[in-house]
C-alpha cells in the first residue's frame, strides 16, 4: 500500500464545487484518505495500491497541487483509513495568522539537498514549527522547541520572543511543509529573516541520508510515527490520551498498552477504561 500525503496553496473561487468533483473521483476510485478543501488550497492524505499511484498523483497535479508537494511512503499494515473523507475549512492548516495568498507566495525555501550545509552556519537559528508532543518524538539537531500545544499558539510564540531572531537567518521546518508555508509569512510580518525546509522533514527523509535527524517523525495517522528510511517507526500512542509516546516512555509503570501512559494515568477513571476496550479491540485489527 502507497501513502500519498500532499498539500498546495492556490485560490480555488468555488471549493465546495471543488469538493463534490474530488469526492466523486475519489469514491470511484475505492480510495481511501482524508482531503481538507478550502479557497486556500487543498490539503489531504489518501492510501492508494501502486497500481493507481500515478494515476492519482496525475489528478491531483490537474487539480492544482504541485508535484514538489506530494510525498510517497510505504505501508504494510492492514489499513490507515477506514473509508474517504472530504471537508470544507476556512483554511488548509489551521492557523488564524489572517495571511493571504500573496503573502503566502513569496516565501523563501532551501531545498532538502541544501539543508544540512544551511542549518550548519554559526549564523542560523533553527525553529522547529510543530508541536511540543511531535518534537519530542524526533528533530532536527539543535533546533528550538517553540513547546506550543496546536499551531495556532505558533503566533504568540513569535510575537513573545521576536527580538532574539531579529538580524539573523532563521530555518524553520514542520511534517511536509505546510505548516511553515503559514509560519515563514507570519515570521517575515515580524521582521524575520525566514527559510523553509521545502517539503518538510519527509521531503528531507527521501532525498538525503538524514543525518542532521535525531529519531523518528511523527505523522497524523495510524503509523504513529516514520524512520528516515519512511517505514513505519518503533514510536507508540497512548489511546488514552492520543499522546505519542518515546520508548522510555512505555516503559514506565504508568503505561498500559492501549489504556494509560505518563501523561494521563493520573486523570484515568474506571468510566473511561471501559470505554477504552472496544478502541483497543479495534487498534488490535489495524495493527
Amino acid at each position: 500500500m502507497r501513502v500519498i500525503a500532499f498539500y498546495s496553496f492556490f485560490d480555488i473561487s468555488n471549493p465546495k464545487k471543488l469538493k463534490e468533483e474530488i469526492n466523486l473521483f475519489f469514491l470511484l476510485k475505492k480510495i481511501k484518505g482524508s482531503i481538507l478543501v478550502s479557497k486556500e488550497g487543498l490539503n489531504g492524505t489518501i492510501t492508494v495500491t501502486q497500481k493507481k499511484e500515478k494515476n492519482t498523483i496525475n489528478y491531483l497535479i490537474s487539480l492544482g497541487v504541485l508535484n514538489e508537494n506530494i510525498k510517497i511512503s510505504n505501508y504494510s499494515g492492514q489499513e490507515i483509513f477506514k473509508e474517504f473523507k472530504i471537508k470544507l475549512k476556512n483554511e488548509i492548516v489551521t492557523s488564524d495568522f489572517g495571511l493571504n495568498i500573496s503573502e503566502i507566495k513569496q516565501s523563501k525555501f532551501i531545498q532538502p539537498n541544501d539543508w544540512d550545509k544551511f542549518i550548519n552556519k554559526k549564523d542560523v537559528k533553527i525553529i522547529d514549527t510543530r508541536n511540543n508532543y511531535e518534537y519530542k518524538i524526533g528533530h532536527f539537531k539543535n533546533a528550538i522547541n517553540p513547546k506550543i500545544d496546536t499551531f495556532k499558539e505558533f503566533n504568540k510564540y513569535i510575537k513573545t520572543n521576536k527580538d532574539q531572531f531579529q538580524n539573523k537567518k532563521v530555518a524553520i521546518y514542520c511534517t511536509g511543509g505546510i505548516r511553515c508555508e503559514k509560519a515563514g509569512p507570519l515570521m517575515e510580518r515580524y521582521g524575520i529573516d525566514t527559510y523553509q525546509l521545502k517539503g518538510g522533514i519527509l521531503k528531507y527523509f527521501e532525498q538525503t541520508n538524514s543525518k542532521l535527524w535525531n529519531g523518528e517523525c511523527f505523522v497524523f495517522d495510524y503509523r504513529v510515527s516514520l524512520t528516515k528510511e519512511l517505514s513505519k517507526g518503533i514510536s507508540k500512542l497512548c489511546y488514552g490520551c492520543n499522546t505519542p509516546l518515546t520508548i522510555k516512555e512505555t516503559k514506565s509503570p504508568k503505561y498500559e498498552k492501549g489504556f494509560t501512559c505518563p501523561v494521563c494515568f493520573d486523570n484515568m477513571t474506571e468510566k473511561k477504561r471501559r470505554s477504552l476496550k472496544d478502541k483497543r479491540e479495534h487498534w488490535k485489527k489495524v495493527f
